[in-house]
């Protein structure tokens, strides 16, 4: 229960924090100033006390704290300065004075907002004036660290916006792969459509002057077929039913084409229905037994099977037709078919995945796929 919240505010969390990113940068900023002012604090503080002396708390905290918050009021002006600015190798010489002039403001600036700070809370707090000294050695003396504060700030932004810059062109890498990738896969399919169709369309053709009824009502199939492939067009990925659908609509204008000359049978396990399949990977496959298993039988029985198996999806196609006689290296490298299933597989899941096909010893070929289980 516990787990299964969390999950759920988990979301909601890392949107809230992306929305005010700003915000939580600048919070996280001003923690860490306060942490450094009470760090700072607790040293001087407990040096006097190891010296035995009796030093006054809300004196050396003032002291600490305003000069820790003096830093972070200076913050968004240094990064401002910073972006505008940056110090690349071929603008060092150039813009390296304007920094050593800006680190002499930050010192000045940060020097007088600790001067006039403390002035008011220890007339606020302490009821009593606050001694700087001789104003003009304090800024000297003063900015002798305010120098290193100053470039080690500048370091601390220039690692950051490096890690930045270099996540953007990770993610903007890894995203013109995916749009590769997408567009691979759609290519692929725009290919293998028209093959479908053209295919398709002859064996209407065909038929027309033996069977016009058949023909009529492979056209009205077709025109279902086709309606929910176009709205299938940009699916990588789609439920088995959904493919089921496609498969069983192109075997029945193939049947009424062939008619008792093709059986298909399903064995499909209820729990793979809802699994993600590549979109219109199985007709090429039916699609490939029916051409070949009419070309050489009198009849083409064609088995479609599925099933989850240790956290993978497996689907089969199974024939009873020639078989295949060349290298599968050379069957991928022909036929629409075969080798575009083998590559839109490989763009979709890498090395997460298996494309085997072998002759039967019984006789026919057997085509396997395993997948990824994932459900929708």
């Amino acid at each position: 229960m516990m787990h299964e919240k969390s999950a759920k505010i988990s979301p909601r969390l890392r949107a809230w924090l992306a929305a005010h990113r700003r915000a939580v940068k600048w919070l996280v900023i001003f923690l860490f100033i306060t942490l450094i002012g009470v760090v700072n604090f607790n040293r001087f503080y407990t040096n006097e006390l190891a010296e035995g002396k009796t030093p006054s708390f809300h004196q050396y905290f003032i002291n600490e704290m305003t000069g820790a918050y003096a830093v972070f009021v200076l913050l968004p002006i240094l990064f401002y300065f910073f972006k505008k600015a940056p110090l690349k190798r071929d603008n060092l010489l150039a813009r390296l004075p304007a920094h050593l002039l800006a680190s002499m403001l930050y010192g000045f600036c940060h020097t007088m907002l600790m001067f006039f700070s403390r002035k008011l809370l220890y007339w606020l707090v302490l009821q009593k004036d606050y001694d700087y000294g001789h104003l003009g050695y304090r800024l000297l003396m003063e900015y002798n660290h305010q120098f290193f504060e100053y470039w080690l700030i500048y370091g601390i932004v220039f690692f950051v916006n490096m890690v930045r810059e270099h996540q953007r062109q990770r993610l903007k890498a890894a995203e013109l792969e995916r749009q590769l990738t997408a567009a691979r896969l759609q290519a692929l399919q725009m290919q293998l459509n028209p093959h479908f169709l053209f295919n398709t369309l002859n064996v209407i053709s065909s038929t027309m002057y033996d069977d016009v009824k058949a023909a009529d009502k492979m056209m009205a199939d077709l025109s279902d077929l086709l309606r929910k492939t176009l709205n299938g067009a940009n699916w990588q990925e789609h439920a088995l039913k959904n493919e089921l659908e496609l498969v069983e609509l192109y075997v029945k204008i193939m049947k009424a084409r062939f008619h008792d000359k093709l059986l298909v049978k399903m064995d499909i396990d209820d729990e793979t229905l809802e699994a993600l399949v590549p979109g219109f990977v199985l007709q090429p496959l039916v699609e490939n037994s029916i051409r070949y298993g009419m070309e050489s039988l009198q009849s083409t029985e064609i088995a479609i099977s599925s099933r989850k198996e240790n956290g993978r999806m497996k689907l089969i196609v199974r024939d009873n037709g020639p078989g295949i006689a060349d290298a599968p290296g050379e069957i991928r490298n022909n036929g629409v078919g075969l080798s575009n299933t083998a590559e839109r597989l490989e763009r979709l899941y890498g090395r997460n995945h298996r494309f085997h096909f072998r002759n039967m010893r019984e006789g026919g070929l057997e085509v396997e796929m395993e997948i990824p289980f994932r459900c929708s």
